[in-house]
């Protein structure tokens, strides 16, 4: 993402929007573990200093949580869809008996909604490069840094601050540059705007579509391939193909989610969209005798062994996308490209048929 001494993202959710604005941190964010903070319920005016604030206090318990393996404090700190992706991330640990990637971020950037003081839900997004702290003894992972972007939400003066989603850039993709005002904020899009090439809202599923569809179907015209869009398409058939000789059937569907969507406007009159998707799983076996094969990322979500013939598994995915404005007539109109990912499997288990 291209940084700037002030840059602003704004967000809307699926029924409304709001101004936002950001600033830049010339150091990284502190890891110096705190207890939680108890938040005021009181209404308190959405600034740049509350959302380094809140930021900083969420990375601070998210280090205390994750350096001591207390899950209950990390999800006080967590919302939305990044609550099953936390929840599971720490059973995985438990059930691999492995420890839990600490995270440094470098050089916040925090994109600031310019909301009222009695405004709900407000939010901030930030963009920060997220490193993974070497273990002592061991080598740094070589894949560091990537960028986080990263949206927080506080739905009501009792309740604080959370993490709502977290989405990592892609190493060779673009982000579009935020349209700033001259104090630095900048412009909400309703999830509902009809100049861009797909209204926000409708993202997650235009992307779902195509996933499911292939990039022979309607709403490719719309996205580009690969991440996201086509790579699962073809992702599928190849499962597919494998699961028919070994005498299994599988499908998947992208079904919407009711989690937020957060809609940034670009210098060049598109948007910057945040979202959330959910990828759902079943394998069967086609002998009832038999039992489908338990995949390697679901084991830790399993209560027991699968003793039906159907395993169902689910995935809480995250991305960006940017959204093209329409063009002009008679002027080439781009298509939508998805930016970021995210996401893991947060759920799996087996029904019994009772006879």
């Amino acid at each position: 993402m291209k940084r700037t001494s002030l840059a602003v993202p704004a967000l809307a959710l699926l029924l409304g929007a709001g101004a936002v604005g950001c600033s830049t941190e010339e150091r990284g964010a502190s890891t110096t573990p705190v207890a939680a903070a108890t938040t005021p319920a009181v209404p308190e005016r959405l600034t740049l200093q509350v959302a380094a604030r809140e930021f900083h206090r969420f990375v601070n318990n998210e280090d205390v949580a994750r350096a001591s393996g207390d899950e209950r404090l990390a999800l006080q700190w967590v919302s939305d869809g990044q609550s099953a992706l936390t929840a599971a991330e720490y059973r995985h640990a438990v059930f691999h008996d492995e420890a839990l990637p600490r995270y440094e971020y470098v050089e916040p950037t925090f994109y600031v909604p310019k909301l009222s003081e009695d405004t709900y839900p407000q939010w901030f997004v930030v963009a920060a490069e997220r490193r993974v702290r070497p273990v002592a003894g061991q080598e740094a992972d070589k894949e560091d840094p990537r960028t986080a972007l990263m949206a927080f939400i506080r739905r009501s003066p009792e309740a604080r601050w959370t993490l709502s989603l977290v989405t990592m850039l892609e190493e060779k993709a673009e982000s579009p540059e935020v349209e700033l005002d001259t104090e630095g904020y900048a412009t909400a899009v309703l999830t509902g705007e009809t100049d861009l090439l797909i209204p926000p809202k409708s993202v997650a599923g235009i992307q779902a579509a195509i996933a499911e569809e292939g990039p022979d179907s309607v709403p490719a015209r719309l996205m580009k391939p690969g991440v996201g869009t086509t790579a699962y398409y073809h992702e599928t058939r190849r499962i597919k193909k494998e699961a028919d000789k070994s005498d299994l059937a599988f499908d998947v569907v992208f079904p919407a989610t009711l989690h937020p969507v957060f809609t940034l406007r670009t210098t060049d009159g598109g948007a910057l969209v945040l979202y959330a998707l959910s990828r759902d799983t079943v394998t069967l076996a086609k002998d009832q005798a038999r039992r489908p094969p338990i995949p390697t990322e679901a084991a830790h979500l399993l209560d027991s062994l699968i003793l039906g013939s159907e395993l169902h598994v689910s995935q809480t995915l995250q991305f960006a996308a940017y959204d093209p404005p329409k063009a002009k007539p008679k002027k080439p109109q781009p298509k939508a490209e998805v930016i970021a990912t995210g996401g893991a499997v947060t759920r799996a288990y087996s029904p019994q048929k009772v006879n």
